[in-house]
């Protein structure tokens, strides 16, 4: 038996003893408990080619390929994400007539906000009928998969159609799909050519890729930009994204705040390891004293760095931060990363983090 099953079945029986310990009245859901915590790895790989969603109150995790989607769509409102776990991005074209749209020169592409503001997304204020242009990203290779344009033709409270070619006009296809009304986003695949089942409908945290842009902003080099190569430099890297659609908040404890973080390994802050954390320590008066944030990018990518020289591939895991996290039900659990690496053959891309419930 691994040490994942066995802490989880180690916890579950003590979550049954305390539940018929308590008087009936305290527990507010007698017959299903939430987890008391364990310690999990998520099987992101080594390319980051799957998105790992947990719930922490039943440690559950759902793997979903990170290819497997290019846009979710919001039931309620009908905003739009991108899926930046494999660099999509987006564009909007002078022209407003979908059979025009024929190139996507001089166009400057947008990527969603880290912080899940979806009013900060690339298609933010989108407009019935009206082209875009997609950047599709990369496969789990590495690939280009190209550029596409593509309207959202008609939509109503229960279904979308989206028109989509590509730039040239060809291969022109519409698809009218039917929204995932029991969940918070319908998600859709242009690859596919299709609505696909992607967050399962109770979540926590997640454990995905995201695109950052490294290097300077190419609208500050003037005439000497080339983007991609020396300026607006966008790659992949680890990220822990918060349910905040959902109510997720975070809160962090850092002993070391006050300290830069940098790629030196000799730098103070790499210095410090799990000795120094307070994870033992901390209760549930400490999460709201921590000034929790609803931000989706709470956690983030605050637990690991890149250590210099980069082609090495070794990365400092913060394991003395810890973060206080309020789920989709109202537990508070505390939680601190142990390690990046893990596999059959110790690779980068395999997440190990352990939480516990905050008690009072």
């Amino acid at each position: 038996m691994n040490i994942q099953k066995f802490s989880l079945i180690a916890l579950l029986f003590s979550a049954l003893f305390l539940t018929s310990c308590e008087d009936e009245d305290t527990n507010t859901n007698p017959d299903n408990p939430p987890l008391l915590g364990s310690t999990l790895t998520a099987e992101m790989g080594s390319n980051l080619a799957y998105q790992v969603y947990v719930d922490l109150s039943t440690g559950e995790m759902t793997k979903v390929a990170t290819n497997s989607w290019d846009l979710a769509i919001e039931n309620s409102n009908k905003r739009i994400r991108t899926n930046t776990a494999k660099k999509v991005s987006a564009a909007t074209p002078v022209e407003d007539s979908f059979v025009d749209v024929s190139s996507d020169e001089g166009l400057q592409y947008f990527y969603d906000a880290e912080d899940g503001d979806l009013d900060k997304t690339a298609l933010a204020g989108w407009e019935e009928s009206r082209p875009y242009i997609l950047d599709l990203g990369i496969d789990e290779n590495g690939n280009a998969l190209g550029k596409i344009k593509f309207e959202i033709a008609a939509v109503n409270d229960t279904q979308v159609t989206i028109k989509f070619a590509s730039l040239d006009g060809s291969d022109e296809q519409e698809t009218t799909f039917d929204l995932d009304t029991d969940k918070d986003f319908t998600y859709f695949s242009f690859i596919n050519n299709k609505s696909v089942s992607v967050a399962p409908k109770n979540w926590d945290i997640m454990l995905s890729a995201v695109t950052v842009r490294t290097g300077a902003p190419c609208a500050a080099m003037g005439p000497a930009a080339v983007p991609g190569i020396n300026c607006d430099i966008y790659r992949l890297t680890a990220s822990t994204v918060s349910n905040n659609y959902a109510g997720v908040s975070v809160a962090k404890d850092d002993p070391y705040a006050h300290l830069e973080v940098n790629d030196d390994p000799e730098s103070e802050r790499n210095q410090y390891g799990i000795e120094e954390s307070n994870y033992d320590d901390l209760v549930l008066a400490d999460y709201d004293k921590l000034s929790p944030s609803s931000a989706a990018n709470a956690i983030g990518r605050s637990w690991l760095y890149i250590l210099a020289p980069h082609s090495s591939g070794i990365f400092k895991v913060y394991d003395f931060v810890t973060y206080l996290v309020k789920d989709v039900d109202g537990n508070h659990y505390k939680l601190r990363f142990l390690a990046y690496k893990g596999g059959g053959n110790a690779e980068n891309g395999y997440p190990t983090f352990e939480y516990s419930s905050l008690e009072d």
